[in-house]
């Protein structure tokens, strides 16, 4: 039985996981605790969205800037995904040079750097700050959606995605509000 999960459906999954583990997160945190494990998925799922956006709108200019080594870009591994894929700083910077698509996404770097830890090593930080962070990574990915994504997408596909945005949106103002 073939498998296949579309870019869009993982972006859209990846958008609405941060979405899913929120609630519990936020109840959590009106009670006073700090719940480790939601927020290490929320980062989590925050980093890939924002990678996969990149790597999406790439792939709209041209199919070979998502290869980590344009030299190396065979579109029979384009098909079968069989490829390694360029990393969010060169994806950003391709995003600027190439595509000359600028956003600064200050706190997302952040929070890919935190996600780093994470995945290598251990997280430390400020609470207060990587809420500060989550908010401003949310808010900075919905405008990234917003303008550079949104317009290309199939209809039903746009409904979705203008949810997760209204989502991220109302997420970031309840985190920014949010006092531990």
């Amino acid at each position: 039985m073939k498998y296949e999960l579309f870019f869009l459906n993982n972006i859209h999954d990846s958008m609405e996981m941060v979405n899913v583990e929120l609630d519990p997160f936020l109840d959590l945190c009106r009670d006073r605790y700090f719940d480790e494990i939601s927020m290490k998925h929320i980062i989590l799922n925050l980093a890939n969205c924002l990678e996969l956006l990149i790597k999406y709108r790439l792939e709209r200019e041209h199919w070979t800037l998502i290869f980590a080594d344009l030299n190396k870009a065979r579109y029979e591994n384009y098909l079968d995904g069989d490829f390694a894929s360029v990393d969010i700083k060169s994806g950003i910077s391709r995003l600027k040079n190439i595509c000359e698509i600028e956003y600064p996404f200050l706190a997302s770097m952040r929070i890919y750097q935190y996600r780093n830890r994470l995945m290598h090593y251990t997280l430390n930080g400020i609470f207060e700050q990587i809420i500060k962070d989550v908010a401003g990574a949310m808010r900075e990915v919905a405008e990234f959606v917003e303008k550079e994504i949104l317009r290309d997408l199939p209809e039903e596909a746009q409904e979705d995605f203008q949810q997760s945005i209204a989502d991220y949106r109302k997420y970031a103002e309840t985190l920014v509000k949010l006092k531990m």
